[in-house]
């Protein structure tokens, strides 16, 4: 009996193509995003399964819930990183809200919480710390730039690039823990932006401007699998998302000649009239809002 060869073929295509699909898609959700994972236990220690711990970010509007296993553990994968508020609920215990939860990008945080035995009607509200920069849950080495940093921090052309060579190990020619300036890579909220002909790490395809970058994370070393494109640095940058506060900024630049001094050879040059050949004027001024 003739069997149909490509009509046999086509599932299997099919499963290779949506199993090869979900795999890219996890690797891009896991760029330029955040996890937090923690243990749900009780005064005694002991771990409590089935409790319901919901993550919420009122700043706009969204929230993910999660569920404890038998030891007690959660877990959320790909959050965008930024300021939440963690619910835990179980039966006989007290509600458990912790604020103030700070996820900063491609830095996994842990937050562990013991409950209090009493009725669920009841609410312990803890403040949790602030930003945990220390990353405890894998081995890649690097510090995330937070937004408050790239507000505060002089910056030349307003470029958040140039803040890079703040991590230890980084030159300010871009050289990182030993490699080449040229063998960095840099991702904007998950998509590559490296410059192909430098691929240099201080000058990424597109302009980057501080009033559009919420926070960017620098691993100098050993990076992920999710990350790993190159043997140099690894880039991760985030940029603002919106909320339910209106927000802005303005902000003025000039530059006038009036304290520039003149070139050397312009003084040294004496014209018809008897003077020296005056400065160049250079004026600018500019206003930009975002």
């Amino acid at each position: 009996m003739k069997r149909n060869i490509i009509s046999d073929a086509v599932p299997s295509l099919i499963c290779a193509f949506l199993f090869s699909f979900a795999l890219v898609s996890t690797a891009i959700a896991q760029t330029g995003t955040s996890t937090l994972r923690g243990i749900v236990s009780d005064s005694q220690g002991q771990a409590v399964a089935g409790a319901s711990v919901t993550l919420k970010n009122e700043g706009r509007n969204v929230s993910r819930t999660a569920t404890t296993d038998s030891n007690g553990a959660y877990i959320f994968t790909s959050i965008p990183p930024g300021v939440y508020v963690l619910e835990i609920e179980a039966r006989g215990f007290k509600r458990s809200v912790s604020t103030d939860v700070k996820t900063l990008v491609d830095t996994p945080s842990t937050l562990d919480a013991k409950l209090e035995v009493g009725s669920i009607s009841e609410v312990v509200t803890v403040t949790a710390a602030s930003d945990i920069t220390l990353n405890t849950q894998d081995a890649s080495l690097g510090t995330a730039i937070t937004n408050q940093q790239i507000k505060e921090l002089p910056l030349a052309d307003r470029n958040p690039a140039t803040l890079l060579t703040l991590q230890a190990g980084v030159t300010k020619e871009g050289y990182v823990a030993g490699a080449r300036s040229d063998q960095s890579n840099i991702t904007l909220d998950g998509v590559d932006i490296n410059e192909a002909q430098t691929n240099a790490l201080t000058s990424p395809v597109l302009r980057l401007n501080s009033e559009a970058i919420e926070e960017f994370r620098v691993t100098t070393s050993n990076a992920n699998a999710s990350q790993g494109r190159s043997s140099g640095a690894q880039i991760s940058l985030i940029t603002k998302s919106g909320t339910n506060a209106f927000s802005g900024a303005v902000f003025y630049g000039g530059r006038n000649d009036f304290f520039d001094a003149n070139d050397f050879f312009s003084n040294r040059t004496i014209g018809a009239d008897g003077k020296s050949i005056p400065r160049p004027a250079r004026r600018r001024h500019f206003c930009i809002d975002a």
